[in-house]
Parts: structure tokens; C-alpha cells; sequence
């Protein structure tokens, strides 16, 4: 259940705390007093886009934030996600939290820890539903009656449905390979393929190219394109450290035997000698090492060429199927993968086409299944919703469900749905959405709601005009109805029928206010005194009488 309403800088709200109750809770007040930015603000807060427009004037941000609790048998379920994602729960409290920014960004929250929007609406979900006019218009339609009906009987939880869900999805995506086979299957085209790909892979394999030998060739061209002046560089060098008659290895002895003379009188000299004595040894070292490398830069003109042709060759491979060795090797891969396929593809479309075979056998026994639960549940449904119509001052209402089997797979089964319905008396029984009104959808609608709370499971309803197209009586019981749903779930209503308001637990007043050139929303939780002189304002106006008064505490003491 929701147990506060937190709304700062949203729409006309200022800033506004709203604490709720257990049991029957509804909102009054003047038409265009604010109450639908409620059921905007908590929208919003469950993970339905807001406009940027939402933000109140002048403001920076709207931020709402809402605190539900929530019964053992829900609860569970919402605490092992919250633990899968790393969300702390506290005794089944959990706070969501959203800001909505000027320019149009959101951030969502739950136990203060950041969270995707789809995540926030999946917690949700288990927490509270809003039942307003779009939603009375969803049970017109076939595939919402038929989850209304699978909901019912259960079905949703059982191995056939689950099995059922997982071999559709099999089924769409063969059907979409061998729709995807068909559409490009030309065999002259085929044979071309291949025919290209063949000359292809063998063109790139009989080249043995390897990633050393690229860059191996490669450095051995630039050296032997520099060969000349390599050579003269060394020579120069060997000149320099070793044959000349003032080479360095002379001059680094002069200085060294200069140094050993004084090493012993002093220590940094020593060091100093130690130091020379080894760089002698070093160039010693490196002018034997040019001396036996001066042979090395002289090379065969024959080899350069083939060296070149090789070369040429690599480059005429990497200019055709990529820019590098790898880019090369994942061409020649795909290649030959893609020909494995074109040579195979009658077998291949064959393969597809017995597993479509036995998919559609699966499918076909277990949507058949599901079409005898269905067939089993619809009588008790059928009985229970009756039940629920007269209840609700509509006695003579038929309802039948009628389930028929589609000439295909659908993701659901094969079964197809329609709830027929006739609410008055001498009517042909005919498809809800033919017959229906406004007021007749509303009692429809809670009918439902009554007979599947508990596949619901739901702490929480927010019902938002339930009360289109009705009045009198009609208002009387549906009033009634929502109380009875109060006894077992959590209701938010906003009404503007004075025999609804009279049946709730608590009463809120919606008052718009202008103060300072601003327009205010407010809210408050009404007494038993003030709920009285609301109620009778509800049925006469702001002119209250001594007879409307009365009838205010005769409606609120009947509840």
C-alpha cells in the first residue's frame, strides 16, 4: 500500500505531504481544483514519462517521492529483486524517488539507489495499478479480455504457458531464416557466389601470408633501399672507434691510464677510473661488433627483386580483402563460412523445416492445453461476474465468454477471446464493446476488478474515473463495490458523486488557491464535521442547506 505522497514544484503543487490509510481513501473537489495532477504526480513517480511542462513556473526541477509498504506474500517477491540488484530493503518499505529537470531529464530511484525506468515501472507493478479511462478502454479489447481471462484461471503461472512463451519464439525465428532463405534463393546467383568465393579463399590462402613475414619483408626492403648509406655509416663508425690513428679507443686509454696514476689518492678519481675502464671495454666491445657487421649491408641485387615481388604481391592481397593481415584472416573466414553455407543451403532450409514441423507439433499440443483451462475457467468466470453485475444493481445483465480458435499461432496460442455481454433486459447478447456506455464500462470494470483480485495480487487501486456516465443509484453501489474491494486491498478514487465520497474511509478536499499571482494546489484530510458540510456542498452546490447537510450525515453515517 502506499502510505505517503511526497510533491514538490509539480504542476500547481508547490509543495505538498500527503499521507494515506488503509481501506477506502478518496479525493474531491471542484472540477479544475487540481485532483488529476494526483494521479500525474504518482504517474510519474510509477515510471510513466512527464513533460518538462510538469515542472512548476520558475522552478528548476519537480521531484516526487512516494512510500509503500508492502504484505509478506508481495513482498518476498520484490525483496529478491531489490537483492538481485544490490537494493537494500528495510521491513518492506520502499521508497521511490524521481526528479523531472528543465530540460527534460529524469532520474529514477528506489531505497535511494539509482534504477532504469523499466525497472522502477517492473517494482511497481507489484505495488499499485491505475485504473483510469484508458484502461476501461483496454477491456474492450480482445487481447486484453483473453489476459484478463488467463489471469484468472491462473494459466499464466503454469509449465504450459512458460513452454509455450519459449517455442513461439523458436517459431518466429525459423520462420523468419527460411523466410530470409527464400526471399534470396536464386540458384544461378548461388552458383556465381560461389564460384567467386572459391577463387577468393584460395587466391588469399595460396598467398600463406603470416603477420612475421609482412613485417619482416617490409624491414628488410627499407633496409636494403638504404643499403648504401647504412654501409657508409658504418664504416665511418668502425673509423671513428677503432682503425683511425686518433680513434676513440686511444684517446679513452690516455685518459684512463691518466686516471689510474691518481686513483689511490683519492676516492671519487677511483670511481672515475673504474667508470673509464668500463666504457673502454664497452666501446671495445661495440667497434668489434661494427668491425664483423661491415659484410652484412651488402646484398643481391636478384634477392632485392624478390624480395619487391613478394612484397607487391601482399599488398595487391591486402588491397583486395583488407588493410592488414588480420583484417585478411577475418575475410577469410567469413568467406569460407558463408560458401560452407551456400553449398549446404538446400539441406540447411530442409533441417529448418523439420524443426519448424516439430516446434508447430509442441506448439500445437500445449496451445490445446491451454485452450481446455481456458474453456474449464470460463464457466466459473462467467458465473462470478454475473454474480458481481447484479451486485452492482445490474440484474439483467448476460455475460458469456466466447473463445473460438484462430487459423494460426499467436504469441498467446491459438485461442481468440470476446466477452459478450447484454446489461439490459430484451438485449441480444453482443461483444462488449458494441453494447457498453460509460456507466456500464465503469460497473464492467469493477466487476472485474472484485472477482480478479486475487490473481491480481495487488495491494493497491487507484481507481480515476470510475465514476463516467453514472449517477443515483448506480452511484450508490458502485460506492459500495469499491468499499467491499477496500476490505482486502488499498483504494484511491477520485470522485466527483457525493455517494461515493459518502462510502470511503477518508476524505481529501482538492482546493485551488491564487495568492500573489500564483495559482496553489492544496490537500487536506477532512474531519468527520468537515466531511459532512463537503459532501453536502457535492449535492447542492455551495449553497448548503439544512436538508443537504442532513442527507451529507445520513449518506456518511450509512457507510
Amino acid at each position: 500500500m502506499i502510505k505517503k505522497l511526497n510533491i514538490e514544484n509539480f504542476a500547481l503543487i508547490q509543495k505538498l505531504d500527503i499521507s494515506f490509510n488503509d481501506g477506502f481513501n478518496v479525493f474531491t473537489g471542484e472540477t479544475g481544483s487540481g485532483k488529476s495532477i494526483i494521479i500525474d504526480a504518482v504517474s510519474f513517480v510509477l515510471g510513466k514519462r512527464a513533460d518538462k511542462s510538469f515542472i512548476r513556473k520558475g522552478c528548476k526541477k519537480a521531484v516526487i517521492e512516494a512510500v509503500f509498504f508492502a504484505y509478506s506474500e508481495t513482498s518476498h517477491i520484490i525483496n529478491k529483486l531489490l537483492e538481485d540488484e544490490g537494493i537494500d530493503t528495510n521491513d518492506n518499505i520502499y521508497i521511490f524517488n524521481r526528479e523531472l529537470f528543465e530540460d527534460g531529464r529524469s532520474t529514477s530511484k528506489i531505497n535511494d539507489k539509482f534504477v532504469t525506468t523499466k525497472y522502477l515501472k517492473q517494482i511497481a507493478s507489484y505495488l499499485i495499478t491505475i485504473h483510469g479511462q484508458n484502461e476501461f478502454e483496454s477491456i474492450l479489447n480482445k487481447d486484453s479480455q483473453l489476459d484478463i481471462l488467463d489471469d484468472f484461471s491462473g494459466l499464466k503461472s503454469s509449465d504450459d504457458y512458460q513452454n509455450y512463451k519459449t517455442l513461439y519464439i523458436t517459431y518466429k525465428d525459423i520462420q523468419r531464416q527460411i523466410s530470409q532463405m527464400e526471399s534470396t534463393y536464386d540458384p544461378i546467383a548461388i552458383n556465381r557466389e560461389i564460384d567467386l568465393l572459391q577463387y577468393q579463399i584460395n587466391e588469399i590462402s595460396d598467398a600463406k601470408l603470416s603477420h612475421e613475414e609482412i613485417r619482416d619483408i617490409d624491414d628488410k626492403i627499407k633496409v636494403m633501399e638504404n643499403a648504401e648509406e647504412i654501409s657508409k655509416i658504418i664504416n665511418k663508425s668502425y673509423e671513428t672507434l677503432y682503425s683511425n690513428n686518433d680513434n676513440v679507443l686511444k684517446s679513452l686509454s690516455v685518459i684512463h691510464t691518466s686516471l689510474i696514476k691518481y686513483s689511490n689518492f683519492d676516492k671519487k678519481i677511483k670511481s672515475w677510473e673504474d667508470l673509464m675502464n668500463d666504457i673502454y671495454y664497452r666501446v671495445e666491445d661495440l667497434s668489434i661488433s661494427i668491425r664483423d657487421s661491415l659484410e652484412n649491408y651488402n646484398y643481391d641485387i636478384n634477392e632485392f627483386h624478390q624480395l619487391q615481388q613478394r612484397y607487391d604481391d601482399i599488398n595487391k592481397i591486402l588491397g583486395k580483402y583488407g588493410k592488414n593481415y588480420e583484417d585478411v584472416l577475418k575475410y577469410l573466414e567469413s568467406s569460407v563460412e558463408r560458401l560452407e553455407y551456400l553449398k549446404n543451403i538446400d539441406n540447411l532450409k530442409e533441417n529448418l523445416n523439420r524443426q519448424l514441423s516439430q516446434v508447430i507439433d509442441e506448439m500445437s499440443k500445449i496451445s490445446l492445453n491451454m485452450s481446455s483451462k481456458r474453456k474449464e475457467s470460463s464457466s466459473r468466470f462467467e458465473s462470478l461476474i454475473l454474480d458481481q453485475l447484479h451486485s452492482l444493481d445490474m440484474f439483467n445483465s448476460q455475460f458469456r465468454v466466447e473463445i473460438t480458435s484462430s487459423q494460426s499461432f499467436t504469441e498467446t496460442g491459438m485461442d481468440k477471446i470476446n466477452f459478450l455481454v447484454s446489461f439490459n433486459k430484451g438485449e441480444d447478447i453482443k461483444p462488449l464493446i458494441k453494447v457498453a456506455s460509460g456507466g456500464e464500462i465503469s460497473r464492467f470494470m469493477l466487476a472485474l476488478k472484485k472477482v480478479n483480485a486475487a490473481a491480481d495480487k495487488i495491494n493497491t487501486l487507484i481507481f480515476d474515473e470510475i465514476d463516467t456516465g453514472i449517477s443515483g443509484n448506480a452511484a450508490f453501489v458502485v460506492g459500495k463495490k469499491l468499499k467491499e474491494i477496500s476490505q482486502s486491498s488499498q483504494v484511491i478514487c477520485i470522485t466527483h458523486l457525493p455517494q461515493i465520497a459518502a462510502k470511503a474511509n477518508y476524505q481529501y478536499v482538492v482546493e485551488k488557491t491564487e495568492a500573489d499571482n500564483t495559482t496553489l494546489t492544496n490537500i487536506k484530510l477532512l474531519n468527520n464535521e468537515q466531511r459532512i458540510l463537503e459532501v453536502a456542498k457535492m449535492l447542492s452546490g455551495q449553497d448548503t442547506s439544512e436538508n443537504s447537510i442532513r442527507y451529507a450525515q445520513e449518506l456518511i453515517d450509512s457507510r
